[in-house]
């Protein structure tokens, strides 16, 4: 479970020394040339390459925003166990560990390669430490009585979803369902929240509100300059201000009327949802080696024996069939509930119910397209046998050749001789 950093650093030091791994001799630290003070050890030189690039990346483009200089005061360390690690037997997870060192500390962070929310994880490390740098601005020591729960987890996470990218605006999406189904969580409900849930649905129905906060009061410049001013009070102030019902919940409540208007048209066609399973229904299962990789799809996976990989790939899939199914036409939702319920029955080791409720979510599928394509045919000899002389039908060309083949008939001296030469060949059949 992902969780917001713990409200002393004690507890920190618990998660910590769980945190605290050897480093094998295959693996190497590499720092950020920018900024020293971001390192990241991994057997994968490359893999560091792309943490440090990260870390850059995620400075400029807040730095301007908190208004931070430039130098990194809190130092980030993150560790990257690659399989063919010694370690990967025993790093399955992410962990966070804050070192206290008087006058700063450092957040020291590890997770396994194959994690499918790295980018993510690794990137909410250096938002947080970023975040330090403007909530405790003014203080120069750090001890376990230390709270670091002042910086609030919307914004934390607000910010690092505002830095991900999203062009399907999955997140909008599910701000807008929320408000017009008058489901969405109030401000102070929302500032209150100490934790991401492990549940993908709820996990992602509370990032998209932190992100929504956040981008409805920096989307704007006046309300990003509003936005700085709250920020350098909290640090002239300390984190003990408590200034972060922020804006009003009028405020709040108005920016959730305009959530339908910002979210544009992100329900995908009936067409666009098909297509989008097709595209996601393969599943790809990591081996040590790239050549020995093992593919099947939504319908075959559940012949496959069970194992980490497996597991790892299934967990994977259900994200990419959550987020599929926040945004896919009405008729789909269903299937794609069945499938997610299938992998997960899957992962908990339930075969039986796995292979039942993937066979199901089949026959729907071939049902519903069946049932699609009765509709498509119905709608076309609609289209052809009604009257469209007052407007045109989607058969219009058809109609047009048709009628000019009949003026051929009747009057062989067509203007355009190349077309009546086409429209003699098309009167033959």
């Amino acid at each position: 479970m992902l969780r917001m950093l713990p409200v002393f650093l004690a507890a920190m030091a618990i998660q910590g020394s769980e945190a605290q791994v050897s480093v094998p001799v295959t693996a190497s630290t590499a720092a950020s040339e920018m900024y020293p003070e971001v390192t990241c050890t991994s057997a994968n030189a490359g893999m560091n390459a792309d943490i440090l690039q990260l870390a850059n990346d995620t400075r400029d483009q807040l730095g301007q925003l908190l208004q931070l200089g430039g130098k990194w005061r809190f130092p980030v360390h993150v560790t990257i166990v690659t399989p063919d690690d010694p370690l990967a037997d025993k790093i399955h997870e992410e962990r966070i560990g804050v070192a206290v060192m008087d006058k700063t500390m450092r957040i020291d962070a590890t997770l396994p390669s194959g994690d499918p929310a790295l980018k993510a994880f690794v990137q909410r490390q250096f938002v947080t430490a970023l975040l330090w740098e403007k909530f405790f601005a003014k203080t120069s020591s750090f001890n376990a009585r230390t709270r670091l729960d002042v910086v609030p987890l919307w914004l934390v996470e607000g910010l690092n979803e505002w830095l991900l990218e999203d062009s399907g605006h999955d997140r909008e999406a599910v701000v807008r369902r929320a408000a017009l189904a008058d489901r969405a969580p109030t401000l102070a409900e929302i500032n209150d929240w100490a934790e991401i849930s492990d549940d993908r649905l709820l996990g992602l129905y509370q990032r998209a509100f932190c992100y929504y906060l956040v981008n409805s009061l920096i989307h704007q410049e006046t309300k990003r300059a509003v936005f700085q001013q709250w920020l350098a009070t909290v640090a002239t102030s300390g984190p003990s201000s408590g200034k972060y019902l922020f804006p009003t919940e009028a405020g709040w409540k108005e920016q959730l009327l305009q959530a339908p208007a910002r979210s544009h048209d992100l329900i995908y066609t009936w067409d666009e949802s098909a297509s989008a399973l097709s595209a996601t229904e393969t599943i790809a299962i990591a081996e040590k080696k790239a050549d020995d990789t093992r593919i099947c799809t939504l319908d075959t996976v559940a012949a496959f024996p069970p194992d980490k990989e497996l597991t790892a790939a299934l967990q994977k899939k259900i994200f990419d069939l959550t987020a599929l199914e926040l945004r896919a036409h009405p008729s789909w939702r269903p299937i794609l509930a069945l499938y997610r319920f299938g992998l997960a029955a899957l992962i908990g080791g339930h075969s039986d119910q796995a292979q039942k409720l993937i066979e199901e979510a089949r026959k729907q599928r071939t049902n519903e397209i069946a049932y699609h394509q009765k509709l498509t045919d119905y709608v076309n000899w609609f289209e052809v046998t009604k009257d469209f002389s007052d407007h045109k039908s989607a058969f219009e060309p058809y109609f047009q050749t048709a009628r000019e083949t009949e003026q051929v008939q009747a009057d062989p001296e067509h203007p355009n001789a190349i077309r009546a030469g086409l429209i003699k060949v098309e009167s033959q059949f």
